[in-house]
């Protein structure tokens, strides 16, 4: 079972935005859940796959698979019965984790049509990264296993859950695909101060490749912040209201 939350709009026939959660998120996030459906927007999110309170077995492809889970359940003749949901209008996004598994998942289904990354970065970054500094990966693999149940949150499916992002690097990667993200309306956000996802290394070079699409439409939004956006979450919320407003009407 999949821990789930759902947020609903005050009004029927209202957009609904699939929040895919930061690694090591769980719930209401900046309280985005609450601010958006009190002006309209119906709000899903969910705990992945063996994270938390949700069982089995954590991995990259397995959050795939959960965000494919995640829309069809909101598509599902009881959701739209019991909440009004247009199906036409369903929004994936994510913060940290969650942005590159919304930004992935647009790549490989082009009914996606509107997606939400914030400081999102992309895997198949990390995974140069990686191979070009073994230190970055022993670290990496090192605080994978501080994560682990029953001391942590998190049920991995590999034992060095690296393993898995390094075997299938190119699906991964969203820099070398974006020409697929031609006809999906984007919202991109980063953090001048963001030490995790960086301007530099992540978000610029992603904003740059996206952008050479022919017509692609793209908003993206840097905000003096860190990556957990403590002191500029409301500005931001703020920006993805006006963004989805926007964005449904054009």
């Amino acid at each position: 079972m999949i821990r789930g939350y759902f947020y609903p709009a005050k009004e029927t026939n209202a957009q609904t935005l699939l929040f895919t959660q930061g690694f090591m998120d769980s719930g209401d996030i900046w309280d985005l859940g609450k601010t958006l459906s009190e002006n309209n927007i119906n709000v899903f999110s969910f705990d992945f796959r063996g994270c938390f309170e949700s069982e089995g077995e954590q991995g990259l492809m397995n959050s795939q698979e959960d965000i494919g889970a995640a829309l069809t359940f909101l598509a599902s003749a009881e959701m739209v019965k019991k909440y009004k949901i247009d199906t036409a209008n369903i929004i994936l996004g994510g913060y940290s984790y969650g942005g590159h598994m919304s930004m992935l998942y647009a790549l490989y289904h082009p009914e996606i049509k509107r997606v939400i990354s914030i400081s999102g970065g992309d895997l198949g970054i990390v995974a140069d990264l990686m191979n070009a500094n073994p230190q970055m990966r022993k670290g990496y693999s090192n605080f994978f296993q501080t994560l682990k149940k029953p001391d942590g949150p998190v049920d991995f499916l590999y034992d060095d859950p690296i393993e898995e992002l390094i075997k299938n690097r190119n699906y991964f990667s969203i820099l070398d695909q974006t020409g697929k993200l031609a006809n999906v309306d984007i919202f991109l956000a980063g953090g001048t101060d963001d030490g995790v996802v960086s301007l530099e290394n992540y978000v610029l070079p992603l904003y740059r490749r996206i952008k050479k699409n022919e017509g692609q439409k793209i908003t993206t939004k840097i905000y003096q912040d860190g990556h957990s956006y403590q002191n500029c979450n409301e500005q931001l919320i703020r920006d993805i209201l006006e963004w989805l407003i926007r964005s449904l009407n054009e």
